[in-house]
């Protein structure tokens, strides 16, 4: 009886594979390597991303390349302790705010939560551009982690957009503001290698 139960289950993860919604989400996926392998080869020295310290990871006019924008878009609104908001004046006259900082965790943390990420299907794991740095997007609050298996201290990157008087972002905006995340975490990964 309960080999009855698992084989349509079984039946239905290949129909959805092979559903064409199941073929995007697999072309939008990013590999990250051999599942036994929690330690892709570095491809430089990270030590000053993920340091601490009270200085910005990014000045607006890094932002502003990052994301393909003239430097007069992006203006830093605030710094605490080298957690950074930066407003972003998108073309159309969208303001989005980008938060940019390291996060306090031991090594031990970072490499928990890279293992949990890797294990869940609720998160969104990517390799980094450079393919030694794990981006982890959280499920439920939307955030990206840079997570180096070599580092303690990852790298949060979040967005958001609050206009309590105008529109909402729609859902393809909301995408579109996801995606930058990405783009300021391999900017940052770049421009950080040493």
């Amino acid at each position: 009886m309960i080999v009855l139960l698992l084989l349509p289950a079984c039946g239905e993860s290949k129909k959805e594979a092979n559903s064409p919604q199941g073929a995007d989400a697999a072309v939008e996926e990013t590999p990250y390597g051999d599942e036994s392998n929690a330690s892709p080869a570095q491809q430089g020295d990270y030590s000053a991303l993920y340091a601490l310290g009270e200085s910005c990871k990014l000045t607006p006019g890094q932002l502003a390349e990052a994301l393909d924008l003239e430097a007069g878009q992006v203006e830093e609104k605030g710094n605490y302790q080298g957690n950074c908001t930066y407003a972003v004046t998108e073309p159309g006259g969208l303001t989005i705010q980008y938060q940019v900082g390291n996060e306090r965790w031991p090594q031990d943390i970072v490499l928990d939560n890279i293992r949990t990420a890797r294990e869940s299907d609720l998160y969104d794991i990517r390799m980094s551009d450079s393919g030694d740095t794990y981006i982890t997007r959280h499920p439920a609050q939307g955030f990206l982690l840079l997570l180096n298996p070599e580092y303690a201290n990852p790298v949060k990157i979040s967005f958001n957009y609050f206009n309590p008087d105008g529109p909402k972002l729609t859902e393809a905006q909301m995408a579109q503001r996801r995606e930058n995340t990405y783009k300021i975490a391999n900017y940052l990964i770049e421009s950080y290698q040493k």
